[in-house]
């Protein structure tokens, strides 16, 4: 049995007891406190009774007809105390009035009353700071509810104390007084509980929760733009929505480590139990047009990569070229179409006028290569040997067969203090002198040390 579960069962019991033991006191003494106090409980009983269902419900699993759980049935359960709450007050008010144009009625104030109340007043505190402290642990409404219930019936006892005590004095009245100011605390509690879980059950979002969220994801790395943030709670437990913009050049695996991050810090500001859903749209931050090239393929199904975009200014506008690979099977009509929609989306994105295209073949099936180094040292040879007069000896040199073409794999050393530009014409250069010396080669590896 869970903590909340107990913690109800406990206010039941309680309170079953105290509505006996107020009834018997207040009949013997004629005390319209005593009885208002026992009616009070009585209510107290009722809604701890409600609140153990409410608690048992809001426990259930989500399921087909609940994906967001039953945690709902707390606040029901706390609205339905409160109308039991306004309708006892009500009474407890009637009977008062009454008392009160009576003359206030015959009240014996004995001692046994007097030690009642203050073992009622015990039994208050312990079931107001045990239901206040496990429903701020657990999140559970329904005991919240049933804390400010119990808060109220012990300040409710001391003003029936207050009242006997008045009475002994030679005040009649003061005990129907009493009784009315336990209506109006009961009053007071009914409205405030039913303020917050109407407030619960229109989905309110937290007081400042959302500003505060929105500040905190959009000072994450990756966040370009947070563009909703929505939260609510229900039965203990926040559900938030936040849609945020990241670079649309990103990548997935790496948008979507944004998006992991941004439900991490969600859940972790809320403070509690959360389920956090996170939904980010593409956005255009400063880029150059070689990335907004990149950006329009990204958007036309059967282009597989694009790379060496070129910006051409003339007279009449810009241009841009390009090459884009697509399937090196597609018949070529069907690869001219998605060329067209590429240089449409190009046009569209850049501003372009003219988008001249490169089409090179892309093979994803290519069979595996055979080490052949050992076995081919003629051909390392040849190899180092028009490598050396470009880049010097090589300081590593691989062959593999590939269904009788040959690929060659090269590492050398670049001059101190190059550039990456210069390690890229030097790779060039090394490619040029291979590709001279051998008719067989399918493809060069070229890799520039420092």
């Amino acid at each position: 049995m869970s903590l909340a579960r107990r913690t109800a069962l406990f206010s039941l019991g309680a309170a079953l007891a105290l509505v006996a033991v107020k009834l018997l006191v207040g009949f013997l003494t004629g005390s319209l406190g005593i009885l208002a106090e026992a009616v009070h409980s009585g209510v107290d009983a009722a809604a701890a009774l409600l609140t153990l269902y409410a608690v048992g419900v809001a426990e259930r699993p989500a399921d087909h007809e609940h994906p967001y759980g039953h945690g709902k049935a707390q606040n029901l359960a706390a609205l339905g105390e409160a109308a039991i709450l306004v309708i006892a007050a009500a009474w407890i008010a009637l009977a008062a009035i009454l008392r009160l144009q009576g003359g206030g009625g015959e009240v014996d104030p004995t001692w046994y009353a007097a030690a009642m109340l203050a073992g009622v007043l015990c039994v208050d505190a312990a079931r107001a700071t045990t239901s206040a402290r496990v429903a701020r642990s657990e999140g559970n409404a329904a005991l919240g509810a049933n804390a400010v219930h119990f808060a109220a019936d012990f300040v409710g006892t001391l003003a029936v104390m207050a009242g006997l005590a008045l009475t002994a004095l030679g005040y009649p009245d003061a005990d129907a007084i009493a009784a009315l100011f336990v209506a109006g605390l009961v009053v007071l509690g009914a409205v405030g509980l039913a303020r917050s879980n109407v407030n619960a059950l229109m989905d309110s979002a937290p007081a400042g929760a959302e500003a505060h969220l929105r500040e905190v994801v959009s000072s994450l790395p990756g966040v370009t733009e947070v563009r909703a943030v929505r939260v609510r709670s229900s039965g203990g437990k926040y559900f938030a929505e936040v849609v945020i913009g990241v670079d649309r050049l990103a990548g997935l695996e790496r948008s979507h480590a944004v998006m992991d991050e941004v439900e991490r810090v969600v859940e972790q500001e809320l403070g509690g139990p959360a389920e956090v859903s996170v939904h980010a749209e593409p956005l255009a931050a400063d880029e150059r047009p070689s990335e907004r090239v990149v950006a329009a393929a990204l958007r036309v199904p059967g282009v597989i990569e694009v790379h060496n975009a070129t910006v051409l200014l003339r007279p009449g506008g810009r241009a841009i070229t390009l090459h884009a690979r697509v399937d090196a099977g597609l018949p070529l009509e069907q690869a001219a179409a998605i060329t067209q929609r590429l240089r449409t989306e190009i046009r569209r994105e850049t501003g372009a006028e003219d988008v001249y295209i490169h089409l090179e073949p892309h093979a994803p099936g290519v069979a595996a290569a055979f080490d052949v180094t050992r076995r081919r040292a003629d051909l390392c040879e040849r190899v180092a040997n028009a490598v050396r007069p470009v880049a010097g000896e090589p300081d590593e040199l691989l062959v593999f067969d590939h269904e009788g073409r040959f690929v060659v794999v090269l590492r050398v050393r670049a001059v101190s203090g190059q550039s990456v530009n210069d390690a890229h014409a030097l790779a060039g250069k090394v490619e040029e002198a291979v590709r001279a010396e051998l008719d067989e080669l399918e493809e060069v590896v070229v890799e520039v040390d420092p």
